[in-house]
């Protein structure tokens, strides 16, 4: 009588092994934070494809979003090994990097280009060395962000018209300091949790990219979205270290491959769909407002600098020079 063995579940979190006439498929798990019709997510279904049909079908991919928590959730299950990979927006570098958190500090960079410096070269390294070691997690892949901005119930022109008002931040203590510098009171709030809260008034704005704005439906609880544009950042996505030791060569330089094409198709998505987000916002009731932008970096700028001075001199120098 043949018996099988029961798969153990590796604290990688993804690998399962059945003992049948053959190996079952290597389970491998992705959380995405953000909603099913969601860019991001989009490239992940992208990237599951790819991952299974290049392996032969060695590997079964399993797309995880919300219904497993948040950002940090996510963060915190590929650091310990529950899942593979994770999306993370502008959170890790805060949990595991803080002096390499310099890509998407708000009210900074002119241009996606700018920000991206921060990833390349001697500042790149150093920065995954630091994921590595602080978070069991290294930087496989970015998918560039169609920039943020802040939506509220009002016309925002100036910092003045924010001086004390409830907005919602992500966990990111840099930003907190900065919109605080600024005038506003920000407040860490999941993700999931920000719908709700502008709605039953625990916040009265917020900020985030226009694709996310549309996604989460925030038209139906703001009425302005103003231009700061204020973050030119990234998605990153963060595999567990385990799991990247783990691969063989061949399907290390598969896995890594079909990232590189899935955010490279993702980025020219998001840059073709900003006017089209724009324009659904529109349709959906938003207004768009031209905010005095200068007069925002100007009240953010003491604050830049007090954090700025925390960071590596690789990225340090770098952010000063764009703020002088």
């Amino acid at each position: 009588m043949k018996t099988t063995k029961a798969s153990g579940i590796v604290l990688a979190g993804l690998v399962t092994l059945g003992t049948a006439m053959n190996a079952s498929a290597e389970e491998m798990a992705i959380a995405i934070h953000v909603e099913p019709s969601h860019a991001m997510f989009k490239v992940g279904e992208r990237l599951k494809q790819s991952i299974e049909e290049q392996t032969d079908g060695e590997y079964s991919v399993t797309l995880l979003g919300t219904e497993v928590g948040g950002e940090r959730d996510h963060l915190e299950g590929a650091s310990y090994g529950e899942y593979a990979i994770a999306l993370g927006g502008s959170m890790p570098m805060s949990l595991y990097a803080e002096k390499f958190a310099a890509a998407d500090l708000p009210f900074v960079y002119g241009s996606s280009d700018e920000a991206r410096e921060v990833y390349r070269g001697e500042s790149g390294e150093l920065l995954n060395e630091q994921l590595i070691a602080n978070g069991n997690i290294r930087l496989v892949g970015l998918s560039a962000r169609n920039p943020r901005n802040l939506t509220s119930k009002f016309p925002v022109h100036t910092p003045e018209d924010i001086e004390g008002v409830r907005m919602r931040v992500p966990e990111i203590a840099p930003w907190i300091k900065i919109w605080e510098q600024i005038g506003a009171l920000p407040s860490p709030i999941a993700w999931p949790e920000v719908y709700t809260s502008l709605q039953t008034g625990v916040i009265e704005m917020q900020e985030n990219p226009v694709d996310l704005i549309h996604a989460g439906k925030l038209y139906e609880v703001q009425d302005y979205i103003n231009r700061t544009e204020h973050v030119y950042s990234f998605f990153h996505w963060l595999m567990n270290e385990d799991f990247y030791q783990g691969l063989s060569e061949e399907n290390r330089e598969i896995i890594l491959g079909a990232i590189e094409e899935a955010t490279s198709w993702g980025d020219e998505m998001v840059a073709n769909g900003q006017d089209e987000m724009y324009a659904k916002l529109k349709e959906e009731g938003m207004e768009v407002v031209e905010p005095d932008v200068a007069a925002f970096r100007s009240a953010a700028e003491p604050a830049i600098r007090e954090i700025a001075a925390g960071y590596d001199p690789s990225v340090r120098d770098y952010v000063l020079s764009l703020i002088e």
